[in-house]
């Protein structure tokens, strides 16, 4: 015994299966799109964060006449910082989280120190 369809309930189970399929993949689309807007937001958010405090930090270094680090370092300290905030945030994952941020600046601290001594050992 086989099942015949008309043409026209065909037709209309087609349309179904394929709006369905279209209306999944838009929804699909949509949350990554989402997703991508939100990061980037959050990038620019941190880079407009990290010039704001180099700005801040050197102005109050020049006319205390104390060296200046680069921008670079205020760079990696917001975007980790960023990162590290917007997971999941709780009491006990806070002080983790803010340990590897500070290691983070750290690195990047030394390596930019270790980068200006070598330049200046170059151009002496």
């Amino acid at each position: 015994m086989s099942v015949q369809i008309d043409a026209a309930t065909a037709t209309l189970l087609a349309a179904a299966v394929g709006g369905f399929s279209s209306g999944a993949t838009a929804i699909i689309i949509l949350f990554i799109t989402k997703r991508s807007e939100e990061r980037r937001h959050l990038r620019e958010l941190a880079i407009r964060a990290a010039i704001d405090n180099w700005h801040y930090v050197s102005k109050a270094a020049e006319e205390a006449g104390q060296p200046r680090l680069p921008l670079d370092v205020y760079m990696v300290h917001m975007f980790k910082l960023a990162d590290a905030l917007s997971g999941r945030l709780t009491a006990e994952s806070l002080p983790r989280k803010l340990r590897e941020v500070h290691q983070f600046t750290t690195i990047a601290t030394s390596e930019t120190e270790r980068f200006s001594a070598e330049i200046s050992g170059e151009k002496t």
